[in-house]
């Protein structure tokens, strides 16, 4: 396929509604057919032969651009049709490295556009794949969401977030669930779990139901149901791993676990990652290191677990009531806290989620 000069034009006139810098697009030859600045058509740009000699994008300084006829200061980046190198893009501005991530993102908007142009869909999800992650991550740049739009990603609409992890490698499961939720979003995280992002936020029930039939089997889901538009997922995308991680250790008989299910120990554990609630951790950590034989901890255990009722815990424990309240009290001389008093033990009884792995906390 060869780049048309009306293409070529329609690919500058959108990568310019975004970057202050001029754009060029260059066809196979390395002829400048499209650009913001019309002095430059038609001539020949040297950075773009180097970048369809090499196959590889090829950043300008200055003083490089000097040494190379027709070129300026910027980035240059070979567009793709089908694996065959079509055209490149460049992007000028004095500092390529600073351009290196927007002009990547103008190049899955220009060859989705190459692929409408010749009668195809665009792969989209190859395609939208890098910006997706640009998206979800921390501290994303709003230029990314005009990004999006141009890609037809519908970045405003507020989603869920579904983080599912099979007991084997679910290939094609991305394909299957942008088409299961029309606007939906799904990446790979690791070799078994997937984020889905799905506007909308119908219970998962019918969709996790359906995955039998498509020859995946499901270990374990993780759901979120707060739809937040893309400035917000990826603080959503951080609690479903969190909430993974806790019905991993506390509910393991849960396959299909909603926020509401552990709302506490999730809040508990993105605390402590993010060192707001180390401090919490300090009285457990002083009563295990004295516990040598751990009789004090699963005391604790045994208290909350039976609803701090001195007489069922003591049954439970094989103790008097006098043995329990004795080793009550040691539990408070060395927490500085007592599990007899309500604030005092809520204190406790949030630390022993964070701090006992092995303590799964009964639900009925």
């Amino acid at each position: 396929m060869e780049l048309s000069q009306t293409l070529a034009q329609e690919i500058v006139e959108r990568a310019m509604r975004i970057l202050p810098g001029n754009v060029n697009v260059m066809d196979a030859s390395g002829l400048i057919i499209g650009s913001g600045d019309p002095a430059r058509l038609f001539s020949h740009h040297a950075g773009a032969r180097q970048v369809i000699a090499e196959g590889r994008a090829v950043a300008l300084d200055a003083v490089a651009a000097t040494r190379l006829a027709g070129a300026q200061a910027g980035i240059n980046l070979p567009l793709y049709r089908a694996g065959e190198l079509v055209g490149v893009l460049g992007v000028s501005g004095e500092d390529p490295e600073q351009l290196r991530l927007p002009a990547e993102l103008l190049r899955l908007t220009a060859e989705m556009l190459i692929e409408q142009a010749a009668g195809q869909p665009p792969v989209t999800s190859g395609m939208t794949a890098p910006l997706l992650r640009q998206l979800l991550a921390p501290g994303a740049v709003p230029e990314l969401g005009r990004h999006a739009n141009l890609l037809g990603l519908r970045p405003e609409l507020p989603r869920d977030v579904l983080l599912l992890e099979f007991t084997a490698p679910a290939p094609g499961f991305g394909d299957w669930a942008q088409q299961r939720v029309t606007h939906s979003w799904c990446l790979p995280r690791e070799e078994r779990q997937w984020l889905w992002y799905r506007p909308g936020a119908e219970a998962p029930e019918a969709p996790l139901e359906e995955l039998p039939g498509q020859g995946w089997s499901l270990q374990r889901s993780a759901w979120i149901p707060e739809p937040r538009s893309w400035t917000g997922l990826a603080e959503t995308t951080q609690r479903a791993l969190a909430l993974l991680a806790v019905a991993r250790r506390l509910r393991p008989d849960l396959v299909r676990v909603a926020l509401d299910d552990l709302a506490l120990p999730t809040w508990l554990q993105e605390q402590v990652e993010h060192s707001h609630g180390t401090w919490l951790l300090e009285p457990l950590q002083r009563l295990r290191r004295a516990d040598r034989d751990g009789q004090l901890l699963a005391t604790l255990r045994s208290w909350f677990t039976e609803d701090a009722s001195p007489q069922a815990c003591a049954a439970a424990l094989g103790l008097h009531r006098n043995g329990l309240r004795h080793r009550l009290e040691r539990i408070q001389a060395l927490t500085g806290r007592d599990p007899r008093r309500f604030a005092e033990a809520a204190e406790l009884y949030c630390a022993l989620l964070l701090l006992d792995r092995d303590w799964a906390i009964s639900q009925s």
